[in-house]
């Protein structure tokens, strides 16, 4: 499985998609400071509820059409290889780009929050700064990262049977449309949509709509939903990886 591995990583060398990696959580730590003493707050809750939708998609596309382009998966269909292990390595590879952004995102808005933010602020409005201590913020993007493992496959899927756009439009539409809404019933957990913003209000303090923090007292805050909507997502992850690998190995060259 390593040499798939590498096999996909190598053909993403010197691409877009690799650049996006660092892009992506760049231009959301940049936007973050136009929400001032909530910068930490609000930053990572457009990382999760717009920008890595987004981002998922993005990347599941550029895979894809790094195939299509030119030779429509011909290279890849005519070889002697384990077609189901090619489409493992492509959602695999993506996924680790997620975690990387994750990650880069969190390290990013701790350093912003706690050296940059201070000294562009009005002194007066010091005090009032809103932090998210340094393992929230570390656990927020390995659950970030994991609760939107599922939307790899889907999206990768969606990218080869539809093309370029009918990803990045429809995980994002829906996305933005379910996640704040479904996020604050009760029957949450049976909209994949809403099982990362759920999972923030515990872990970050943070409501679905990014606004104001979660009040001390308030069923959002018990910790209870973490460990189910990671086992929700990685069971929705796994079925559909074995779904759209078994499907992707019964592809023939058009």
């Amino acid at each position: 499985m390593s040499s798939y591995l590498k096999a996909e990583n190598l053909k993403l060398k010197r691409t877009m998609t690799k650049k996006l990696v660092l892009i992506f959580p760049i231009v959301t730590l940049f936007f973050g400071f136009m929400t001032g003493v909530y910068y930490q707050l609000n930053t990572f809750n457009w990382w999760y509820m717009l920008m890595l939708p987004g981002g998922v998609s993005l990347f599941c596309a550029l895979v894809n059409q790094k195939e299509e382009k030119k030779i429509k998966y011909r290279a890849v269909f005519s070889m002697p290889i384990d077609l189901k292990k090619v489409w493992i390595s492509k959602v695999i590879l993506i996924a680790v780009y997620v975690l990387f952004s994750c990650i880069l995102l969190a390290l990013g808005v701790g350093i912003v929050g706690k050296y940059v933010l201070p000294k562009v602020i009005s002194s007066f409005a010091l005090n009032s700064i809103v932090t998210i201590p340094g393992i929230n913020a570390i656990t927020a993007a390995i659950v970030i990262a994991i609760t939107s493992l599922w939307q790899i496959p889907l999206c990768l899927f969606l990218a080869k049977k539809f093309g370029f756009f009918v990803p990045v439009i429809l995980n994002v539409a829906v996305g933005i449309g379910l996640n704040g809404a479904m996020a604050v019933k009760s029957i949450w957990w049976l909209c994949p949509y809403s099982w990362t913003s759920r999972l923030m209000c515990p872990i970050l303090g943070i409501l679905p709509n990014g606004q104001l923090p979660v009040g001390k007292d308030t069923i959002m805050l018990r910790p209870d939903v973490i460990p189910v909507g990671i086992v929700l997502s990685i069971l929705l992850f796994v079925v559909l990886l074995t779904v759209t690998s078994s499907w992707f190995k019964n592809q023939e060259v058009v």
